[in-house]
Formats: structure tokens, C-alpha cells, sequence
């Protein structure tokens, strides 16, 4: 009986724990593509994408409705951006980003390999080529990680193999490499076309799926080592062709071998695509050391029979507008117009040092599928409906014009441009909030707030604004790259309009000396200790955050730094000591919340601020509702839509802001009692040491893991397996959620 009322009593414990700590308010975040923004008189269709840097484009039925929808990764921050057909125009649909693997990085291809009629994964993985399968069921799309490949080697493995110099071996593909994956040889499975671990030449892997009879396998074997008979220079951007290999596979269909030299491979992508109706594969080269793009052309000797390439256009398409685009364009084939023919995208295959705001070249097809001919359409292609602004968003809620209805600033890290020395040109953008409390609008006002790009020299220029001098208007504090703060004051006598003048660059402190926080000072202003003025609370590169107090008085400021690791705050990985940390609070009710955005891209939330200056904040989650728009986040909070809840724009990496809004979901919640919680879904092993696993599980889920006390200490995404070996022992309870539908199952940790 002692043992019974034990239990009772921890399940007594875990409902109160649960209903009151966690279900009372059970607050959450809905991704959404729904204020308007307005950009020269004109409502841009999908505002809050969260903008594009470094694009791969791929088709597919997201929604089952029997017509292709738009995929797109960004390499730039290994980042899904999701969009519906809707009426032949791409609407941004951010619920289908989470329905993707979440480890998918540099490269995703999205090509059917089994002729399901379903859109497969295949994807960069350590040692080669991932594929994950498309699982999906009626409406609900998922993908299941694949691990068939079968190796005389290694029994099972989770990269692609192929058959060459008589065994397994993985099909190697470099981390900054995009190949080919297409039916090569028209027998209809899907073939591929890499740069091999040595030298400058394609090798070709031929599907047996049809040779085997069976669609649902891959197979491959090595059929050449230098497909198309060339190579690639090192020293420009000129192949070498009729480069034939010294050593190669038997029979590589009637090769004739030529000695050739082993060159390093660099980084190339790879298109293979028939450019002139002759059935034997063109490709269309991206190399990493140049801008543009060189189509090789095949004979036509017949598919399947070594042919060469005999000629190549190294300005392609030179009947167009040559693509341009600075450092390792990557190539991508599909019908973003919708006439039923495929039409040429370009983007950078770079993370960094690379253009940003203009960097999707879409090339309409005027010719056919057989006979293409690509003319250049846009430069700016999803990038002129959505907000962009180049490298690293940042986004600032601020009363520009005084009508008491935030107004909104996004900073960046600068936009690239090749004619300044660093290659980056950092601004601010302005968008005035011409809608109301309850249903915002933002339209566009300034490309250059305050023309505060010409007051400062350097990039990574963000502002806080707030009253310094207590005359009634805002002035601003501005952080840049180089670490130090400048103070911009407001001149202006109409509190409707701000005119900022330097009037402090760099600011000193109370010895004269420079503020220098490193790289990346991001600075908030808040009155943290409640002396009726405003303090400055700096980010920085390493992660933490700087508690710079002002000793003065309302009107007369001075400021003296008195924290460099301010409430114990670090966003940085354990791996690197850069963390990024961009600060912001927000007072929810009597509580004050302390947001920081970090390189990572998760974002960080504490509490236990007020009247704990010299102490630890109470990191209460360390990636809040596992939000995910890439890395460099950078919050901005406010009750938007005047409900009484926070809602959040968030900056990234890509350049664009991402726009979620709080709700309040206790009503759509599940919440299981005794009885239900033993049906459905249940954990086992329960207890367990190093993994549990949800069973009777149909797709991909979101979990929260929270201890005893109510405070969450795992978050993530999972089909079934979650790792629990880093937990304490002792009583937790998991959270699972699909869509708006959550229940909590409780399991035990033990050794």
C-alpha cells in the first residue's frame, strides 16, 4: 500500500506540475505568411519567407492535390523553405518545412527514383549520398531515412554504393560538390553523374534497377571514370576536352584510355540535361573558383556508348545573358512558369562571400524540352515578392513616426557588393506600420534609414532606440562589426519625424576610454535596474552578453561597462567559441523576459532577471518552440495583433524575416488522463537508460522533454527514437505535438 500511494502521489505531483507550470498558459507560436508588406505601392505575395542566399530549386506534390509544389534549400543555413501551386503561383506554406528531415545539409536533390509518382530525398551525408524515402500517405507527406544498401563491407550503410574495382564502394561526393542524379542512359531509374575523390573528371554510375527488375532498389555500378571524355582546369574556367583516362573501369562502354594526370578535385556542381535533341546527356558546369556557368556538349554517337564531349560554350547561354554570379554558381532544371517546359536556375553554391540579394537567375525556356533555349528573365527570382536584405537580418520593433503603433527596422550585416574592399555594404531598411493595433501592414519607407549607412563606416550596423536625453523623442544607439557603439541623436522638434545626427562615434566610457566588445556588438537599450534611465545591453560575436550601465541620469547619460558575462549568458556551441548573441527583452505581464538569437539559429529564453544583476539568469529553454529558420536568429517581440500575446519576427542568415504569432492553444490541447495515457502512444522501454521510443508512431514529431519541476530540458525532432542517455535519473514527462494536437506521456530514467 506504502508503494501504491508513492505512485499515486507522483502522478498526483505530475498533473499539477503539468496543468499548472506548463497547461495554465500553455502559450505557442503559429508560423504564418500573414501581415501584409508593401513594397513601392505593390503587396509582396510572400512576405516573410525568411529571404534566399545560396538556393537548390527542386518540384514536388507537397499536399497530394496531384500537382508539383516548390521546394527550396538554402545551403547558406541548411534551411527547407516550403511553397504551395496555388493557381499556378508559389505560395510560401511554411507548415511543410518540418515535415523534412532536419539534418539535411550543402545539398538536396529531390528526384523519384522508384517511379512511385512520390519525389524522394537524396542529400549530402558523410562518405557520399543519403536518400530518404517518400513515405507519404494521403495528405500527409513524410520521408523515411534509407539504409538498404547493402555492402560486402559493411552489411548495411546509409550512404549510396556503388559496384567498382570489384567491390562496394560508396559513391563519393565532396561536402561543396552538387552531381547529378538523372536517367542518364533513358532506361528509365535514375543514374548519377559525380567528381570522384581523385582528379577533374565525372565519373558515371549506372542504375541496375531495371536490369535487376526491381524500381524499388538502387543499385549502381561504375560504368566510366571520365564520362564525357574531359577535364576541368585548375587555372581557368576552360575544360580540356577528348582527356580521356589512363586507368579506368573494364569495357567502360568501347573506351579507348589515354594517360592522363590525377588533379585535385576543387568543387563543382553538375546538370546533366539534353541542350540539342540528340538523346545523349549535355551537362552544364558550376565551378568554385569562377562566376559563370559552361555547357558541354555531347556527340551523338548513341546513349550508353562513351561518347565525348566536342564542344563547350564556357559564357552559357552566350545567345543571352551569360550567368554571372560571384564564386561556384550552382544549376538547377525545372518549370518554375508553369508552361510545361523546364526553365534554368542559377544560385550560388556558397555559403559566404557570395551574391545575396539578387541571387536566383531564372532563365525561361522559350524552346522546348528536347531543344531548350534559355533567356534570362530575373535576377531576383522568390526574392522580389519576399523581404531581402542581403546577408544577416535583423529586425528592430521601434514608433518610427510617434502614432503609437510599432513601426519596424531591419538591419543586416551588409549586402553583398563587389566594388567596396570587404565586399559587403551594410544599411538599414524601414517599414512604417500603416495598418492598426489590430491587424498591422508595414510598407516600405526607407532603403537607407537616417542614411545611417553613410554616418558609419562599417557593416553589421544595428540600432536601439529609445529617449537618452529624456527631450521626448528617440535617439538611437548603433553597434557595428568592429565591436564599438555610436550614439545618434534625434534633432528633430516634430516628435512625428526623427533626424538622427551623430553624436557620439565611437562611444567612450566613463574613463574616455572606446567601447570595444570585440566583433558584432548588438545592442539593446532597456533600464535593467530600474533607475528610471536607460542601460545598453551588448551581444557579441563570442555569445556573450555586456551589462553597460548608465551612471548618469535621464538627460545626462555616461556609461560605464560593469558585466562582461551579464546574467552567465552564453549562446555559443561547445565546439567554438562563437555564439552571435543578439539580445532582446520583453515584459510579459510582471515578468521580464530576456530573448537572445544565436549563431546556431536557435534562440535562447531566461528569466530570473530583475533584482539578479550580479547573478545567473534561469535559462528557462535553450531552443524556444523549436523554432527553426536557420541560422544568425535574431528576435524582434511584440503583441502585434493587440491579443495580449507576444508575437515574434525573427532575422536569419538568408537576409529575410520569418513572422510567428503567438496563441494561446490550451483549448486545442490534449492533455491525457490516467486512463488514455496507456492507449495510442506509449514509451518503451519505460524504464530506460540510454533511449526511449514512441511507439505506434506515423510521422515525424516535435517533443518536449520536462523534469519534475516543470522546466524543460530537451527539445527536438523525432520518428520514434529519442536519446535520454544525458538526462539525470528520475520521473520526466514528453510532450509530443503534430500540428496544434499535443498530449505528454511520462517515463522514467535510471541506469
Amino acid at each position: 500500500m506504502k508503494v501504491n500511494y508513492i505512485i499515486k502521489s507522483t502522478y498526483l505531483f505530475f498533473l499539477i506540475v503539468i496543468n499548472n507550470s506548463f497547461y495554465s498558459q500553455f502559450f505557442s507560436l503559429n508560423q504564418e505568411n500573414s501581415i501584409p508588406v508593401i513594397n513601392n505601392n505593390d503587396t509582396l505575395k510572400n512576405p516573410w519567407t525568411g529571404g534566399f542566399n545560396s538556393v537548390q530549386i527542386s518540384k514536388i506534390d507537397l499536399n497530394n492535390d496531384q500537382i508539383e509544389d516548390l521546394f527550396v534549400f538554402d545551403r547558406s543555413c541548411n534551411k527547407v523553405i516550403t511553397f504551395l501551386n496555388d493557381n499556378n503561383q508559389f505560395i510560401y506554406a511554411p507548415k511543410y518545412e518540418s515535415k523534412f528531415p532536419n539534418d539535411l545539409k550543402n545539398w538536396v536533390l529531390l528526384r523519384d527514383y522508384n517511379n512511385d509518382g512520390k519525389k524522394d530525398i537524396f542529400s549530402y551525408v558523410s562518405g557520399g549520398i543519403g536518400v530518404w524515402k517518400n513515405t507519404s500517405i494521403l495528405n500527409e507527406i513524410s520521408f523515411a531515412s534509407q539504409s538498404f544498401f547493402q555492402s560486402s563491407i559493411n552489411s548495411f550503410v546509409s550512404y549510396l554504393l556503388s559496384h567498382q574495382y570489384n567491390n562496394d564502394y560508396n559513391i563519393y561526393v565532396i561536402s561543396s560538390d552538387i552531381p547529378s542524379i538523372s536517367d542518364i542512359d533513358n532506361d528509365g531509374d535514375l543514374d548519377i553523374l559525380n567528381f570522384g575523390v581523385q582528379g577533374s573528371r565525372i565519373e558515371y554510375h549506372q542504375n541496375q534497377a531495371v536490369q535487376i527488375g526491381n524500381l524499388d532498389t538502387l543499385a549502381f555500378e561504375m560504368k566510366n571514370t571520365c564520362w564525357g571524355h574531359f577535364s576541368e582546369s585548375g587555372l581557368s574556367n576552360t575544360c580540356t576536352l577528348f582527356d580521356t583516362c589512363f586507368q579506368n573501369v573494364p569495357n567502360p562502354q568501347d573506351s579507348t584510355s589515354i594517360l592522363r594526370n590525377n588533379l585535385r578535385h576543387s568543387g563543382s556542381t553538375v546538370l546533366a540535361l539534353n541542350l540539342n535533341n540528340d538523346q545523349v546527356k549535355d551537362v552544364i558546369l558550376g565551378d568554385v573558383s569562377y562566376s559563370n556557368i559552361v555547357a558541354l556538349y555531347n556527340d551523338n554517337k548513341g546513349i550508353n556508348m562513351n561518347t565525348s564531349f566536342i564542344s563547350q560554350d564556357t559564357t552559357f547561354p552566350n545567345y543571352s545573358v551569360p550567368a554571372d554570379l560571384h564564386l561556384f554558381p550552382g544549376v538547377f532544371h525545372e518549370d518554375v512558369d508553369h508552361d510545361g517546359m523546364k526553365d534554368l536556375l542559377v544560385s550560388p553554391n556558397s555559403n559566404s562571400d557570395a551574391e545575396d540579394k539578387n541571387s536566383i537567375w531564372l532563365y525561361k525556356n522559350f524552346g522546348n524540352n528536347q531543344v531548350p533555349q534559355f533567356y534570362l528573365q530575373e535576377q531576383n527570382f522568390l526574392q522580389n515578392n519576399t523581404i531581402e536584405v542581403g546577408r544577416e537580418s535583423k529586425p528592430i520593433f521601434v514608433d518610427i513616426n510617434n502614432d503609437q503603433i510599432e513601426d519596424l527596422i531591419v538591419a543586416n550585416f551588409g549586402e553583398f557588393d563587389l566594388s567596396v574592399p570587404i565586399h559587403y555594404r551594410s544599411y538599414i531598411e524601414s517599414y512604417i506600420n500603416v495598418g492598426t493595433q489590430q491587424n498591422p501592414v508595414f510598407s516600405k519607407s526607407s532603403n537607407d534609414f537616417q542614411n545611417i549607412s553613410t554616418l558609419i563606416n562599417d557593416i553589421n550596423l544595428i540600432p536601439s532606440f529609445g529617449d537618452l536625453d529624456n527631450d521626448g523623442d528617440l535617439d538611437a544607439i548603433i553597434g557595428d562589426y568592429s565591436g564599438k557603439l555610436h550614439y545618434l541623436e534625434n534633432t528633430s522638434s516634430n516628435l512625428s519625424i526623427i533626424s538622427l545626427s551623430i553624436g557620439s562615434s565611437p562611444m567612450n566610457d566613463v574613463f574616455g576610454n572606446t567601447f570595444d566588445f570585440g566583433f558584432n556588438a548588438h545592442p539593446t537599450l532597456y533600464d535593467i535596474d530600474n533607475d528610471n534611465d536607460l542601460d545598453i545591453i551588448v551581444g557579441e560575436a563570442l555569445g556573450n552578453l555586456n551589462f553597460v550601465e548608465n551612471v548618469g541620469d535621464s538627460i545626462n547619460f555616461n556609461f560605464d561597462l560593469r558585466n562582461e558575462n551579464f546574467g552567465g549568458v552564453d549562446v555559443s556551441e561547445w565546439w567554438t567559441n562563437i555564439g552571435l548573441s543578439s539580445p532582446v527583452f520583453y515584459k510579459n505581464g510582471n515578468n521580464l523576459e530576456l530573448y537572445v538569437g544565436s549563431k546556431r539559429g536557435t534562440i535562447f529564453k531566461y528569466d530570473n532577471i530583475e533584482n539578479n544583476l550580479t547573478g545567473n539568469f534561469n535559462l528557462v529553454d535553450s531552443n524556444f518552440k523549436t523554432i527553426n529558420v536557420g541560422s544568425h536568429s535574431s528576435p524582434a517581440i511584440f503583441d502585434l495583433n493587440n491579443d495580449s500575446l507576444e508575437d515574434f519576427i525573427i532575422g536569419n542568415k538568408r537576409g529575410g524575416l520569418s513572422l510567428f504569432i503567438g496563441f494561446n492553444d490550451s483549448v486545442n490541447t490534449s492533455i491525457l488522463n490516467e486512463e488514455i495515457l496507456h492507449q495510442e502512444h506509449f514509451i518503451f522501454p519505460n524504464p530506460s537508460n540510454d533511449f526511449i521510443t514512441v511507439k505506434n508512431l506515423n510521422s515525424t514529431i516535435a517533443y518536449e522533454i520536462i523534469n519534475l519541476s516543470g522546466k524543460r530540458v530537451k527539445t527536438g525532432i523525432s520518428d520514434g527514437e529519442i536519446e535520454i542517455k544525458n538526462l539525470e535519473n528520475g520521473i520526466y514527462f514528453l510532450q509530443i505535438s503534430s500540428g496544434y494536437n499535443y498530449k505528454v506521456l511520462k517515463f522514467i530514467k535510471c541506469k
